[in-house]
Parts: structure tokens; sequence; C-alpha cells
């Protein structure tokens, strides 16, 4: 059930959080957290019960798997062997759910094969709880695990607000806050926090999002129909496309935050100013954080390792080591960050700009004694993400070049009716006005920052990269919160849908 649907915010979540709360009250924290787990599987199941079937099934597997991987400790090689076949099991039921359809396509056109599309139901944020299990899985083999039982570990795999897209939490810091689960359920303070962080997240995916979308919309599906686009068209749809995405996923991890925090459990942080980042490394911490940990801590962390030991093997120069232990792992993170995404060679490419992107920052940091000026290097940075995106929402290649040929000029432009029009004043007045609150206006986290609403370390410096927008529960905060939130809800429309339920 999507956050953004009226029966999810007046009758799902009050059902859900004054249950939870009387069952703690009444029977226990051990009941409260088994209602909050079925809870969380009643969510999913109204998306399908085909695809709740999926879903347990990946739960009850990785589960067992985990929990018997920690007691091999005295037979690592098949505790290395099941770890690796829970991987290539977990991997093999998202590839065919995912990328079945896609590998007929390509057989189709290199082979000349006429193979029909089978009929998959890929469940919504497969990607997402496939990841964190396999991360389960790699803490148990490394003896990582905290305790726990099947009730907390569905409610960290699968937990209502993460499930569907996010933000990938690691098991230890879920089950860690599910341990003891004695703190009260019904905290006012902490419920007006929730619910701030919610009208919050509402508001940049309702208001925000949605409203620059159409824009974006209109330029790439007349430029995948073959309409004449203009220059200044094609910026305005890929600044429109990149802030649509940035309001929309920022908007949702917000919205996930706050469902966390009115249950009592502190979910990691997604977005931290992206927009903001003046090199692509530091985007990319920035941006989507919980996906670039995963990806740091489980694959290139082990590519590094690999690359530095066949540099030191063989006696590579210093451009050689860096090229095996930094370039390469970070080029081939990238490229399966991609995929990740989804199916189709727009998100190979995609991975591919990013992963050479990040190479050739590292290279210059590693090699260059000149650095650019902070200006400059934000543009070089915040360009290199808009191409990125164009491919990144463009239906296939051949869409992608045309926007990209056109945002340098080189597009074919046809008068009158065959080409692409948008009402261009109110699409760069959005550009503007949204872009200004990107770069100029504090973040959730930072509104926030004496609450701390994260699992994650308080930046020292929070306070001060606030400036004076503070939140602190009153009425005045209270009227504004209920403001924004009541603008959100009479905002919503039947086809207001979150980019990343399709990855």
């Amino acid at each position: 059930m999507a956050f953004t649907s009226l029966q999810f915010i007046f009758v799902f979540l009050p059902l859900s959080y004054f249950g939870y709360a009387l069952i703690q009250r009444l029977l226990g924290a051990q009941m409260a957290l088994n209602f909050l787990a079925l809870v969380s599987l009643v969510s999913y199941g109204m998306w399908g019960l085909q695809l709740l079937e999926i879903l347990l099934i990946s739960l009850v597997f990785n589960f067992a798997l985990g929990n018997i991987l920690p007691s091999l400790t005295d037979n690592r090689e098949l505790a290395k062997k099941l770890l690796m076949s829970g991987i290539v099991a977990n991997l093999g039921l998202l590839g065919y759910l995912k990328y079945t359809n896609f590998f007929v396509d390509v057989a189709n056109q290199v082979a000349g094969t006429g193979f029909e599309h089978f009929s998959i139901a890929a469940p919504i944020g497969v990607s997402f709880f496939t990841f964190v299990q396999i991360g389960f899985l790699i803490d148990a083999f490394n003896g990582q695990l905290v305790r726990h039982d099947f009730t907390r570990y569905v409610i960290f795999a699968a937990f209502f607000p993460t499930v569907t897209a996010g933000p990938l939490v690691m098991q230890r810091e879920m089950l860690e806050q599910l341990g003891g689960a004695e703190h009260s359920a019904f905290d006012l303070r902490r419920l007006m926090i929730g619910v701030t962080m919610f009208a919050m997240g509402l508001f940049k995916k309702i208001v925000m999002a949605d409203a620059i979308a159409p824009f974006a919309d209109s330029v790439f599906s007349g430029a995948q129909n073959g309409q004449g686009l203009y220059m200044s068209t094609a910026w305005i749809g890929a600044l429109s496309y990149t802030l649509q995405l940035y309001f929309d996923f920022s908007g949702y991890s917000d919205m996930a935050i706050g469902l966390g925090t009115i249950f009592g459990i502190k979910l990691p942080l997604n977005f931290d100013s992206p927009f903001k980042a003046t090199n692509i490394s530091d985007f990319w911490r920035r941006w989507h954080m919980t996906m670039t940990r995963f990806f740091t801590a489980y694959v290139y962390s082990g590519l590094a390792m690999s690359g530095m030991r066949k540099a030191m093997t063989s006696r590579a120069s210093r451009f050689g080591r860096f090229f095996l232990s930094a370039a390469v792992p970070s080029f081939l993170t990238f490229l399966c960050a991609g995929v990740w995404h989804g199916s189709g060679w727009t998100y190979l490419v995609y991975g591919a700009v990013h992963g050479t992107a990040i190479a050739i920052f590292l290279c210059w940091r590693e090699f260059s004694k000149f650095k650019l000026a902070a200006p400059l290097a934000w543009a070089l940075t915040i360009t290199t993400v808009i191409f990125g995106l164009v491919v990144f929402r463009a239906p296939d290649l051949a869409t992608a070049f045309t926007m990209l040929s056109s945002m340098f000029g080189l597009g074919h432009v046809v008068s009158g009716a065959s080409s692409i029009t948008i009402d261009m004043a109110q699409a760069l007045s959005m550009v503007v006005i949204f872009g200004a609150v990107t770069l100029l206006l504090p973040n959730t986290q930072q509104i926030l920052h004496h609450e701390w609403p994260v699992v994650d370390n308080k930046p020292s410096d929070i306070a001060m990269s606030a400036g004076l927008v503070s939140w602190r529960p009153s009425i005045a905060t209270a009227i504004l919160t209920a403001s924004i939130f009541t603008i959100g809800i009479t905002s919503i429309t039947a086809t207001s849908n979150f980019v990343y339920f399709k990855f």
C-alpha cells in the first residue's frame, strides 16, 4: 500500500499504530512486535497475494540459512559454500523476476529469435528486500549477528516503511533496537517528530515531485516518439526529471523514517542534500546513502582487496596499484549498482557513467596537484549527475541519445505541431524554485537536528548547517506541520506513484 494513498494515511496507519500501542500496553512488548510483523506482511500482501508468497519464501529461506551459518564455526569451508549458495539463490530469484524478459529481448535482437515474454510479476521492492537479506547472510557468516527471532527478522527485512523502496537497513542497526523493545509505544513527543517527518516527505512527493513530473514525462515521451526537440526543451526535461527524482525519493525516505519514528524504530539516512556535493564521490555519500553503503561494504571492499593483492603480487607501479585497487573496483561496483536498479541497457550505461566518473575523480585526487574551484567542481558534478539521470530515465538508449544530443544543440528540430511543446515559463519557474530549495534550504534532518530521528551518528556541526530553521515541539510547529500535512493530503491524486517502486 502506497504511503500517499488516503487509505494508508487515514485507515491503515492509525489502526496499525494504535493497535501496536494497545497490544504493547495490554499484552507486552513481544506480542506488540508480533503484531508489527503481521502488519508489515499484511501491508505488503495488499500489493498481491502472489507477491506476498515470494516475500515469505525469501524470508523463511534466508532466516533459516542465516541461523545455520554461525553454528559452522568449525567448518568454514561448508559455511562458505552455504553462504555462496544462499547468495546465488537470492540473486537467481532476483534475476528471474527482474531480468528474464530483458534476456529474452537480447536473444531476439542478437540471434533473431522470436521468443515471447514470460508472464512474471516482479514483487515491488524485490531488489531492496533481496539485498538486505544478502547482507544478513554475510553478517551471519562473519559471526556478526545480533540476537533475534523470526518476528524480529521479519520486521528487519520486511518492515512496511522500508520493504518497498528502502532505506536499505543493516541487521545490527535494526535488531539491536528490537532486542528489548521495552520503550513505550505511545510517546507524544516521538509521535510529533514522526508525523512531522512524514508530513515533510508527503509535501516533497505530492506538492513538488508530482508537480514537476509532467514536464519531464512530456519531454521524454516526445523524444521517444520522434518529435522535434529544441535544446531549451531538452534541458528543461532533463532538469525536471532530476528534481522530480530528488523530491520523489527524498520524500519517500523522509516518510519511511517518519513512520519508523512513530513506531519507535530509528532508520538510517538516505539523503543528505546531494545536490550540494562538489565531487561525484561526495554526491554518492549523500544520494541514496544506504545503497552506497551496501555496495561499498559488500561489493567494493572485496574487489578493492582482491585488486590490491594482485597489484602487490605483480609488483605494479603506483598507477597500476591505483588502477587495480581503486579504479576497476569503483567501475565494477557502480556497474552492479546500475544493474541493481533494473533490467535494460540504460541502467547498465547509467552505472558505467557513474563508475567512470568515480574512477576519474579518484585518479584526479590521487595524481593531480591541482584542485578545482568549488563552483567549477560543483558545476561539473551536477552536470554529470544530470546527464546520467537522462540515461536513467530514458526508456531506451535511442531516446537517451536523442535527449543528450538535443541538450548539446545537435537535435533535429521540426517546426509546428510535431515539436514537443510544454509551458516553458511554468516549467522554468519550477526548476528555479525547486532547485533553489535543494541548494539553499536545510534538509529534513537539519531542521529536526534537536531530536535527531535517525540511527546514524549526529554530525557535530549540524546545528550550524541548519541555520535559523530549527524544529522544536510547540504550538507553532504543530500548526505548521498540520498545514504542510493538509496541503500534501489535499493535493494527492490517484496517479501518484513513487518512482523507486519499480526498482
